[in-house]
């Protein structure tokens, strides 16, 4: 289950990258797909779990002016990558691409609404 409060998570997935390798993933259905490039891993870690939960609704506080317009993923990893990860989603909207702005918040956030931010 998902241990995000105040969070109502429709669904999740893991996904497993290895140092030695490229990776891509399609998360069908979801909007979601990501590119782990050869490498990203720290040179001591052979392979890790991603976990990540896709949510619709919960306590969330977002930037004024600002709309959803897609799922909000909740991802966590268990370290630093050494190379970015590329992260594409499907949206939900008609406004160009350079009126879409992403924000973040922290999943290890202690007090509700979790605050997103530029």
């Amino acid at each position: 289950g998902s241990l995000l409060r105040g969070v109502d998570v429709i669904t999740q997935t893991s996904i497993t990258i290895r140092a030695d390798e490229e990776k891509s993933f399609e998360w069908k259905g979801y909007g979601l797909r990501l590119h782990s490039p050869k490498g990203a891993l720290p040179p001591d870690l052979p392979q890790c779990t991603l976990h990540i939960q896709a949510s619709l609704s919960g306590q969330f506080h977002f930037p004024e002016g600002s709309a959803l317009t897609s799922a909000v993923y909740w991802i966590s990893a268990p370290v630093a990558f050494s190379k970015p990860l590329k992260f594409y989603i499907q949206h939900s909207c008609d406004a160009s691409p350079h009126n879409l702005k992403f924000v973040e918040a922290q999943c290890t956030q202690k007090e509700l609404p979790y605050r997103f931010e530029p």
